[in-house]
């Protein structure tokens, strides 16, 4: 059998070396049930591949992981794939140290354990109130961005989009990816988990404009629901904000992550880890804003940047 049949070109020698052929498993008919890829990093500047991951989905929504691979276009949605060896892709960084050791109580949380049996049971929806409460639970007691309380802020995440609530799965998405990666790094499984889901949850709803809408219907319901200062309403807040920047909408997009700004700061403080990624949001908006915004724009341009200036603010994390 020669090189190319075995699956070795047009790859180059080194992600040769790190992977194996692979031939893509079929889901034996079941309807429904596919694969897709989802992600796109660890870029091969010889050969081009780029390592992607594989998951199964039930209705074109990811369920579980099927492995990492290098993939190499070649037109018309077709591919070639070499499954990557555990082991030989780069090192991440050491496992943060958590400080649920100094809680054993949270090691015996029956909701997690509920939630832990029914996620692998593959059965989101019956898991994911659990693991709201086993969030609750560790919030009262450790910070939201020790280790362990994002393990479960991305599983709460995972559990919505798996039920088809994008609109939400996008918003703790979006909170939870930049403390992943200033936690546990970029290249992390868990960051790269959130960054996917939050992919899958995009494709799901179908662009900028139908994630606002999307959006601007769920933060309709929590202004009715929730106080003004709830954590939800805060979250939905701020993905709608991100959202309306997508579409091009600079005004209405500060003035939603404004308002999540000042809400999170009075109930959550200017030092708290989900104030500071709302800020960053922020702040990300302005510089467009700045860059790319018309005339009408610049007076909302200057406000939210005056609201990043105030005596007390952080300057940087």
């Amino acid at each position: 059998m020669n090189e190319e049949r075995r699956g070795v070109y047009p790859f180059c020698g080194s992600c040769t070396a790190s992977s194996v052929a692979w031939r893509v498993n079929d889901p034996g008919g079941v309807p429904c049930v596919g694969n897709r890829f989802y992600g796109h990093s660890d870029v091969c500047e010889n050969c081009g591949s780029s390592v992607r991951t594989l998951y199964t989905t039930f209705l074109w929504i990811p369920f579980a992981k099927a492995g990492r691979f290098r993939i190499i276009p070649t037109g018309r949605r077709t591919y070639v794939a070499r499954k990557v060896i555990l082991g030989r892709v780069a090192a991440t960084p050491g496992e943060p140290v958590s400080a649920i050791a100094d809680h054993p109580e949270l090691e015996r949380d029956p909701s997690y354990r509920q939630a832990e049996s029914f996620w692998e049971a593959k059965e989101p929806g019956q898991a994911l109130p659990f693991y709201q409460a086993a969030l609750a639970l560790r919030e009262s007691v450790l910070p939201v961005d020790d280790p362990a309380t994002l393990r479960v802020r991305l599983r709460v995440a995972q559990g919505m989009l798996a039920t088809a609530n994008y609109g939400r799965a996008i918003a703790w998405f979006e909170l939870v990816t930049p403390q992943l990666n200033r936690v546990f790094g970029a290249h992390h499984e868990l960051t790269r988990s959130a960054n996917e889901g939050a992919t899958g949850a995009r494709l799901m709803v179908g662009g900028p404009r139908s994630e606002a809408s999307l959006l601007t219907d769920i933060v309709a319901v929590d202004t009715s629901d929730l106080a003004t200062h709830d954590p939800q309403l805060i979250r939905d807040r701020a993905a709608l904000g991100r959202a309306l920047l997508a579409g091009g909408e600079i005004a209405p997009a500060l003035e939603a992550l404004s308002a999540s700004v000042i809400a999170a700061t009075a109930a959550l403080g200017v030092d708290h880890p989900d104030t500071a990624v709302y800020r960053d949001a922020l702040g990300e908006a302005c510089a467009v804003g700045a860059a790319r915004g018309r005339k009408r724009d610049l007076a909302a341009v200057e406000a939210a940047q005056k609201l990043l200036t105030v005596e007390g603010a952080p300057t940087d994390r």
